[in-house]
């Protein structure tokens, strides 16, 4: 089989999952990755990805319209893929165009899609959906990556074909065996600094615990004014960092805490899973769908309770413990690397339908 993974949106967790994915498929299947470099994109992409899979570095930004349509079709019918997998929005609206006409299998992972953004207006919203049903133009199948997202794309795109495919990790530098510390000290977050992770809100958080002895840390970089905000609050922000340090990191925190507003399906709470932390997440699409409140993590819905829950953990080790105990013992199978490639092969050949 040859598969042809478009990737526009090359950095953090979609270069994650679909790196993951390509890399698994060329032990068997032809894969051809085309992708465009952001400012977040890893300088040394091609590392991450395994010698077997062909990159090709592309212009497939949304100013790049619609000769980066154009440009993919070239790729394809050089390439003449049996599926064409797209990731994140824009990928998936050029790519099912530049699909038109070929007898490929076109699935699409948004991994979170737009309609899942709490910072845009009505209208932005509308011209969203209306972007989707262009690209649906080309029969295709949305492959989302949590519940909240299949609901989502379900309620907005009525008629459209969705199947769910929760993300997965590599979870192998992770230990199996969760090791809390016997006091909460250092509170971490990963990602990157935007009005999606809810830094504002971090930085309150923060505030209320000065002249404690909880230091708070951001492993990520973005926006210069949200990053001031959390420096301000006196959050150590250590820019984004290589994952071998970013799990170095988790090990060496206490508790994790999401303030993100909306995801998709968070990879960075998988990892704080896996590596024996207890979780206190805002209560939104994608966190809920990882985290079973008073569970396997805290779930809040306002600043104030957040600061009790973290508190909580504070005062009740035990909790605490109990809390990442649980979570700790789920992700490895339920996020497994081999669960997610069964799942995506099982996806790409049972799907019948004529595109």
């Amino acid at each position: 089989m040859r598969i042809l993974h478009v990737i526009e949106s090359s950095a953090t967790g979609t270069l994650s999952i679909a790196s993951m994915a390509a890399n698994q498929q060329a032990i068997h299947e032809d894969v051809t990755v085309i992708f465009s470099r952001r400012p977040d994109t890893p300088e040394n992409i091609d590392k991450i990805f395994v010698e077997d899979v062909k990159l090709i570095e592309d212009k497939l930004q949304a100013k790049h319209f619609p000769l980066s349509v154009f440009s993919l079709r070239k790729h394809i019918k050089n390439f003449s893929p049996d599926v064409i997998h797209c990731h994140s929005s824009f990928a998936g609206f050029a790519g099912r165009l530049a699909a038109i006409g070929f007898k490929s299998k076109v699935f699409y992972s948004p991994h979170c899609i737009s309609f899942m953004r709490k910072d845009i207006s009505s209208f932005k919203r509308y011209l969203f959906k209306l972007f989707e049903k262009i690209g649906g133009i080309k029969n295709s199948t949305y492959i989302a990556c949590s519940q909240s997202e299949l609901d989502v794309i379900k309620a907005e795109l009525p008629g459209a074909r969705v199947v769910l495919l929760e993300n997965a990790v590599d979870l192998s530098d992770f230990s199996k065996e969760s090791s809390p510390s016997s006091k909460v000290q250092r509170v971490i977050t990963v990602g990157g600094v935007r009005p999606q992770k809810g830094p504002d809100e971090f930085a309150k958080i923060a505030q209320r615990f000065e002249g404690t002895n909880i230091e708070f840390v951001w492993i990520g970089d973005g926006d210069l004014e949200h990053k001031q905000v959390l420096l301000d609050a006196g959050v150590l922000v250590k820019g984004w960092l290589p994952r071998q340090q970013v799990i170095e990191e988790l090990y060496q925190s206490d508790l994790y805490l999401s303030t993100a507003r909306w995801e998709g399906m968070p990879v960075s709470i998988i990892e704080a899973c896996a590596a024996g932390l207890p979780v206190v997440a805002r209560n939104c699409d994608g966190n809920k769908d990882i985290i079973t409140a008073q569970n396997n993590g805290l779930l809040f819905d306002t600043t104030e309770c957040a600061i009790k829950y973290i508190s909580d953990c504070i005062n009740d080790v035990d909790f605490a413990n109990q809390l990442a105990n649980a979570a700790n013992s789920q992700v490895f199978e339920r996020f497994s690397i081999d669960r997610f490639y069964k799942q995506l092969s099982e996806i790409y050949t049972s799907n019948n339908r004529d595109n």
